[in-house]
């Protein structure tokens, strides 16, 4: 809700596809907390569940405004290649990719799919050959898998939409509790399949001293660590683009404190979180991952962060991991400040 108040024109009215709507609540929620949606086509294929929807949108005075159906979330997208939707809300459990295909003919030029996925097995790489079968991405294990997650469900996205000559941008993202999620924004055109396209490819990683890289040619990925001279691992291809767009981002965090919500500390924390982020460095860190790999106390992001940035490195936490950070500073250079402030606070 918070997204699409933030990322469209007030002045433009939008129109809402739940097609997996259950009770109807978030359906409900959509037109009562963003103003300029004007319509939201609500559907299930179980048959309670719509006369359910039905009334959770009549008991909130939303009459005018909606339409329930009783159907399979595939054909309901398939009837509207041409009456689009600015906004598709895919929110099934496990994986959405089923349903991309349809939700992006479905989506009119410049619109927004969004999209949920629960199945964090595959996508952290904890399950390689789920997430190759589902995603169409061979993955790679790491410390920072619910980035990976976000990324490789952005791939499998704009794999399924450069085929119908559709590119696809990250607007917004985030990877919290026990599922990722994604705003996509939908430019119809075969420039724009090709500039999306481009933005795929791979991430090299040391699981010994924990460097990493990332490279569009699968040629010129290195396969051995620079740092140790240890095999890398490969993983691909992930969306190597932004996972933001800086001005929604920026719009969120402002439009946040007027939020209703008992989770309103929590939604500015992550988004706090996310600003800071915002033009930090791919791939981030973690204190408890290099603290195990090299043998030292992991010390506090207080005490690490300014560590770094006063050395000139770039530095910043994340919201995906709370003992997360992302940095271009050489994994040697983390190594020594962990040492250097294990030292500093020894009794």
């Amino acid at each position: 809700m918070l997204f699409a108040g933030s990322y469209f024109s007030p002045l433009r009215q939008l129109r809402l596809c739940d097609p997996m709507a259950g009770s109807g609540v978030r359906a409900a929620r959509y037109l009562l907390e963003v103003p300029n949606v004007a319509h939201v086509v609500a559907a299930d294929r179980d048959q309670i569940s719509a006369i359910l929807a039905q009334e959770t949108l009549l008991l909130n005075g939303m009459r005018d405004r909606f339409s329930v159906v009783q159907s399979d979330a595939h054909r309901l997208l398939s009837d509207h290649t041409t009456d689009r939707f600015d906004i598709i809300d895919l929110d099934p459990f496990g994986s959405p990719t089923a349903f991309f295909e349809p939700a992006l003919r479905a989506t009119t030029d410049g619109g927004v799919i969004a999209a949920t996925a629960t199945d964090m097995g595959p996508l952290s790489g904890a399950r390689p050959t789920a997430c190759m079968r589902k995603y169409g991405v061979s993955p790679v294990r790491t410390e920072f898998e619910k980035e990976l997650a976000i990324r490789t469900l952005a791939s499998s996205l704009v794999t399924t939409a450069t085929k119908l000559e559709l590119g696809i941008n990250l607007a917004f993202s985030h990877a919290t509790d026990h599922y990722a999620r994604l705003y996509a924004v939908v430019s119809k055109g075969r420039k724009e399949a090709n500039q999306s396209i481009q933005k795929l490819g791979y991430v090299a990683y040391c699981k010994k001293c924990l460097f990493r890289s990332e490279t569009q040619p699968l040629s010129s990925i290195q396969n051995t660590c620079p740092n140790c001279g240890s095999s890398t691992s490969t993983g691909g291809p992930y969306w190597l683009g932004p996972l933001w767009d800086k001005g929604t981002v920026e719009s969120m965090v402002k439009r946040a404190s007027g939020l209703a919500s008992f989770r309103l500390s929590d939604v500015q924390k992550i988004l706090g979180l996310i600003e800071e982020e915002l033009d930090s460095p791919m791939l981030y860190y973690t204190t408890d991952t290099l603290a195990s790999v090299y043998k030292t106390k992991p010390p506090s992001l207080a005490a690490l962060v300014p560590s770094l940035a006063r050395d000139g490195y770039q530095v910043s936490r994340t919201h995906f991991n709370p003992t997360g950070f992302r940095t271009n500073a050489p994994v040697p250079r983390i190594a020594a400040s962990f040492r250097n402030i294990a030292k500093e606070t020894q009794p």
